[in-house]
């Protein structure tokens, strides 16, 4: 099975049909909540065998939002909204991180 296929079949675990992905699909476009991700990253690194050192959810991912947090959610985003931008994480970059077995950006 191709990697792509294989990472099709692991997203298809967290409910994202499998027509739905290609290689330019961002991981931020799939709306999965943090808990999912974080999940898909563990079977993902399982899967194949990923030295994960160097992956930090927060250069790709916001923290999910909680009432706490709402309104200061909220200052950064009208203020400073530089800091709330993230990398976008494509499933081609999981291609190529799977197929060379340690995460890059």
């Amino acid at each position: 099975m191709k990697t792509i296929d294989r990472i099709k079949e692991l997203l298809n675990k967290y409910g994202i049909k499998k027509d739905m992905i290609t290689p330019e699909t961002t991981m931020q476009s799939l709306k999965m909540v943090s808990e999912d991700i974080d999940d898909f990253f563990y079977d993902f690194g399982k899967e194949f065998q990923i030295d994960g050192e160097g992956y930090n959810y927060y250069n790709y991912f916001l923290e999910q939002v909680h009432l706490g947090s709402v309104m200061e959610n909220f200052i950064f985003r009208v203020f400073n909204p530089k800091r709330i931008k993230r990398k976008p994480l494509t499933v081609g970059h999981l291609r190529k991180v799977a197929e060379n077995k340690k995460w890059f950006d």
